[in-house]
């Protein structure tokens, strides 16, 4: 599975080259409170909340410092042959409730999809 260009051009993925500023901008408009961080290669980096920008803004970093350099390296995923979870999303979100967006990875830590809160974000038509 590849990732949509939906998602690509979406507020919930950032590259790890991208600015703070650029990070709170799409996480203001996506509204989960975090965005998922890849590399050029679409490869996930991590994550990165609006409390992992506050804490670096307090630590001297500026709007323009890289968000690579503040992201969440190990961040709770799902894969994409754990079918039961991906068709049926809720206990895994009941168990990990303060999360808003989490990464679905192949096998090869690509990024495929991005489960929000509400739901899939819709990659291919590949859950509902």
């Amino acid at each position: 599975m590849t990732l949509s260009e939906e998602i690509k051009n979406s507020n919930y993925v950032i590259f790890k080259s991208a600015s703070l500023k650029e990070a709170m901008a799409a996480i203001t408009y996506n509204r989960r409170g975090c965005i998922v961080v890849v590399d050029d290669d679409w490869t996930l980096f991590g994550v990165i909340s609006d409390g992992d920008l506050r804490r670096a803004m307090l630590r001297g970093a500026t709007e323009y410092t890289p968000v690579e350099k503040f992201t969440n390296l190990n961040p709770i995923v799902i894969n994409n042959d754990d079918k039961a979870t991906l068709e049926s999303p809720d206990v895994f979100l009941k168990k990990h409730y303060g999360l808003n967006v989490i990464p679905v990875v192949d096998q090869n830590n690509n990024l495929v999809d991005v489960l929000v809160k509400d739901g899939f974000y819709k990659n291919n038509n590949s859950h509902d």
